[in-house]
């Protein structure tokens, strides 16, 4: 009886992650990324290839944080994988407006969320990171995404 709830687990797991998938390319095909988004997921994933590391460690301000607050978004480290996706949809959304402010905002959200990231996968144990929300994972994997 184990090995069937174990086997159902991991069918689980595969579902999971095959529809996070799904989400991610989808999020990303209707999509417009700027630039400077791109060339920050381009930076990120290029000195990770490389050093297989962050090797910049970035401390996000007081500010910043607050700029986050004020749009309701937690830092990353406590941000859960479903709202990690709420989150790139509207800065997708947002960078994809013709307003011109709004594309700037979006920018400035998206490389907080950036900084962010480096600084906690430079900062936290391998251990510690299992433990956090799932949020800085899907981030990542967007970040792949728009970079390839």
């Amino acid at each position: 009886m184990q090995g069937f709830e174990l086997k159902e687990a991991s069918n689980r797991e595969y579902k999971c992650s095959y529809l996070d998938e799904i989400s991610l390319s989808g999020l990303f095909l209707r999509s417009k990324v700027s630039l400077f988004q791109k060339s920050l997921a381009n930076n990120y994933i290029t000195i990770r290839k490389i050093f297989s590391y962050t090797v910049v460690q970035p401390k996000v301000t007081n500010v910043e944080y607050n700029k986050l607050k004020e749009i309701n978004f937690s830092p990353l480290e406590y941000t859960s994988s479903e709202t990690m996706y709420e989150e790139l949809m509207l800065i997708v959304d947002w960078s994809n407006s013709d307003d011109y402010y709004t594309k700037k905002f979006a920018d400035e959200i998206f490389e907080i969320r950036v900084r962010e990231l480096k600084y906690l996968l430079a900062n936290t144990s391998s251990a510690k990171l299992s433990e956090l929300n799932g949020g800085y994972r899907v981030f990542e994997r967007y970040l792949e995404f728009i970079s390839g």
